[in-house]
């Protein structure tokens, strides 16, 4: 719960905007989306060291297009790294918001104003 809450803080704070915790996903996994592979992988190598590697789900509301993208990444790391599991859905959700938190606010805010440019119609709070 607090890596989402510091994600969205992140957000907010990059780009003056008030929005919906749905829109902070959207965001992380389409940044995620950006990243080669092999980071990926790294990350997701480290969520059960650091305790986010478990059973407990939240839900959030967002786009459909939220799911085409993080399964487009989970099948890419597959591709990447055959000798080991593919990654759930709700792991790379989790590494998305990690590495959005470590993001730059510029990256964040040119993020977000793709995700908008592409139509997707974001909630604002």
């Amino acid at each position: 719960m607090d890596l989402l809450i510091d994600s969205h803080c992140h957000l907010i704070r990059s780009t003056r905007a008030l929005v919906a915790w749905g829109t902070t996903l959207l965001v992380a996994v389409d940044y995620l989306d950006t990243v080669p592979p092999a980071v990926v992988i790294d990350q997701l190598a480290r969520l059960p060291k650091a305790g986010l590697a478990g059973d407990l789900e939240h839900h959030l509301g967002a786009p459909k297009t939220l799911n085409l993208t993080a399964t487009r990444i989970a099948e890419r790391v597959a591709q990447a790294a055959p000798d080991r599991d593919p990654p759930t859905l709700s792991n790379i959700y989790i590494v998305a918001l990690q590495l959005l938190t470590r993001t730059d606010h510029e990256t964040v805010r040119s993020t977000y104003e793709r995700v908008r440019s592409h139509g997707t119609r974001l909630v604002e709070a």
